[in-house]
């Protein structure tokens, strides 16, 4: 499959989303989605890919200390 037609999936998915989980959990879960149907290759995306989780858990602990 390539990566044009998975990008056409998830897009074509987030008007479900929205329905089944609201506009911003719906906008997560799309560019989540979005991020791994295009994830760029070798080291650059290794290190990407660790920037991005260190986020998520930064938002969460955040969140979950307010």
């Amino acid at each position: 499959m390539s990566d044009q037609s998975e990008l056409g999936i998830v897009l074509a998915n987030a008007p479900r989303l929205e329905r089944a989980f609201g506009r911003k959990l719906a906008a997560v879960i799309t560019l989540i989605s979005l991020y791994f149907a295009r994830r760029p290759s070798g080291i650059a995306g290794l290190i990407t890919s660790l920037l991005f989780i260190v986020a998520l858990a930064v938002q969460a602990w955040l969140k979950l200390r307010v």
